[in-house]
C-alpha cells in the first residue's frame, strides 16, 4: 500500500479503495459513509481476523465456493468476512451444538451484514434432538464502534429468534414435541414411537434476496424477459448472494438454478429434518423463480411430513394380540 503524498489526507472513497480495493463498481455515496466504512472495518480487522487467513476450516471453504460461483478473484469474499462470534461443539464429524456470528463488508457499498446462527442436534436411542435458526441484519448506516456486536434473542422457539432489533429470518427447522407439537427447548424422552413431526419455513421473503444482494454488491438491473441467458445469470446472482450468508457460518449449501441440476445438503450441518429439501426450494421463491419440479417437490414433502405425523398404530388391539400369542411357557 502506497503512502500518501506529503500534507494530503486521502478520505472518502478513495481511502476505501487504498485499503480494500479494488472494489466493485461502488456506488456514490459522500466521502463521509466510505470513511465511515473504512474506519470500521479496520477497526474489525485488527480485533477480528478476516476468514482469508483462516485456511482450510468450514467457513473459508464454504466462501471460496461462492466466490467460484460469482467468478470473483481468490479471497474476493474472503477478506470481507470476520468471525464476530464462534462457538462450535462437535459430535465426530457432525456440529452438535453452534452459536456463530460473523459480519460481511460489502464490496460495492458503505455497509455491512451480520449473520447469525444458533444450531443444536444430538441423536438419542430414540429420537434426535435438533433446532435451528440462521438469520442476518443489514447495516445501512455505519455508526457504532465495530466490536459492538450483539447475538439476537433466543429464547422462545427457533422461529422468533430472528426477528426482533433489526434481525430478520433466513431459515429456521425444529423437531417438535411429540405430545404438544411445540418445540421444547430440553431433553426429549420418548420411546421407540418416537415421530420426526418437523417444523420449519423459510422467513426470506420476495425482495428480501434482492436487497441481501445489493447491499452486498451494489445495484443489479431485472433482465428482459425474453433474454434466457440474462435471466439464468441473474437468478445465480441472487442465489449465490443468499448462498453467501449461509457460507458465512460455514454451510455449504447448495441451490439448482436450473432443473439440470440438483440441490445439495450440507454434510455438518442438518437444515432439514426429513428428505424434502424445502430450504432450497424456499430461496429459489424468494429470488422470484422455481423449477419444474418444484411444485411436486413441496406436494412429496408435505405428504412425508403427513405420513410422519401419523406414525404407527399401537393401539391396545394389537397389543392385546401380540400377547395372546405367548404361551404359558414363554410367558413365565
Amino acid at each position: 500500500m502506497e503512502e500518501s503524498p506529503p500534507g494530503v489526507t486521502i478520505t472518502g472513497l478513495a481511502l476505501a479503495e487504498r485499503y480494500f480495493g479494488p472494489l466493485l463498481s461502488p456506488i456514490a455515496a459522500t466521502p463521509e459513509q466510505w470513511t465511515a466504512y473504512t474506519e470500521h472495518r479496520r477497526r474489525t480487522n485488527a480485533q477480528h481476523k478476516n476468514v482469508f487467513n483462516r485456511r482450510k476450516r468450514l467457513i473459508s471453504d464454504a466462501v471460496a465456493g461462492i466466490e467460484g460461483e460469482l467468478d470473483l478473484d481468490d479471497g474476493t469474499l474472503r477478506k470481507c468476512v470476520s468471525v464476530m462470534w464462534r462457538d462450535v461443539e462437535w459430535d465426530d464429524d457432525d456440529v452438535r451444538d453452534a452459536e456463530i456470528g460473523t459480519r460481511i463488508y460489502s464490496l460495492a457499498t458503505p455497509k455491512y451484514i451480520d449473520v447469525h446462527i444458533k444450531y443444536h442436534r444430538r441423536p438419542g436411542a430414540y429420537d434426535v434432538e435438533w433446532d435451528y435458526s440462521l438469520g442476518y441484519k443489514i447495516h445501512h448506516q455505519i455508526s457504532n464502534p465495530p466490536t459492538r456486536y450483539r447475538n439476537p434473542s433466543t429464547k422462545d422457539a427457533p422461529s422468533s429468534w430472528h426477528t426482533r432489533g433489526g434481525w430478520q429470518s433466513v431459515c429456521w427447522g425444529y423437531y417438535a414435541d411429540n405430545d404438544d407439537d411445540i418445540w421444547l427447548n430440553c431433553d426429549y424422552e420418548n420411546g421407540p414411537d418416537w415421530r420426526r413431526l418437523e417444523e420449519g419455513e423459510v422467513g426470506l421473503r420476495p425482495g428480501g434476496a434482492l436487497d441481501i444482494y445489493e447491499a452486498l454488491f451494489g445495484p443489479i438491473s431485472t433482465p428482459p424477459s425474453d433474454n434466457a441467458d440474462a435471466v439464468l445469470t441473474y437468478r445465480r446472482k441472487l442465489v449465490a448472494g443468499v448462498c453467501l450468508l449461509f457460507a458465512a457460518v460455514g454451510i455449504d449449501y447448495r441451490v439448482a438454478c436450473t432443473d439440470e441440476e440438483t440441490d445439495g445438503c450440507p454434510e455438518e450441518f442438518m437444515l432439514e429434518g426429513l428428505s424434502d429439501t424445502w430450504v432450497a426450494r424456499g430461496i429459489r421463491a424468494a429470488c422470484g423463480f422455481q423449477l419444474s419440479d418444484d411444485a411436486e417437490a413441496a406436494r412429496l414433502g408435505a405428504e412425508e411430513r403427513e405420513e410422519e405425523a401419523a406414525g404407527e398404530d399401537y393401539g391396545d388391539e394389537d397389543e392385546d394380540e401380540e400377547e395372546g400369542s405367548f404361551s404359558d411357557e414363554e410367558s413365565l
